[in-house]
């Protein structure tokens, strides 16, 4: 299987110099734009609504770990203990949801690329036919 630096080579050979051009200008986001990526677009009150609940319940854990070493009472110590592996699996939830919305903005992203390279290439044929 071809790797993709290759595959983004074979690309830029089948482009003009202006589509390569254009293709470089889009470049790749820097973290801090895919981090906030989340928060634009038809999905955002849910990026807020999970980052608010990875919080809480971070938070929650931290106190449920501290009832729970603070104790000495077997039962007591069984409940808080399950309190704080609640609480983290439900924060290990909010971050798998957040990162395969990551994934999925990628994914879109990429879709989007090849796109505009189908368009580039079908004007280019157009204009050669």
């Amino acid at each position: 299987m071809a790797r993709k630096n290759d595959v983004d080579e074979l690309i830029r050979e089948a482009l003009k110099a202006e589509d390569v051009h254009d293709l470089e200008q889009l470049g790749e986001p820097g973290l801090p734009d895919l981090v906030t990526d989340v928060f634009r677009g038809k999905l955002r009150w849910y990026g807020a609504m999970f980052l608010a609940m990875i919080l809480v319940f971070t938070v929650v854990a931290v106190y449920c770990g501290l009832r729970f070493l603070g104790t000495a009472d077997v039962p007591e110590m069984m409940r808080w203990g399950a309190g704080f592996f609640l609480c983290v699996i439900a924060v290990l939830g909010g971050k798998n949801w957040y990162w395969m919305q990551l994934e999925r903005l990628a994914m879109t992203r990429e879709i989007k690329r090849v796109e505009l390279l189908i368009a580039h290439l079908a004007t280019e044929l157009r204009s050669r036919a």
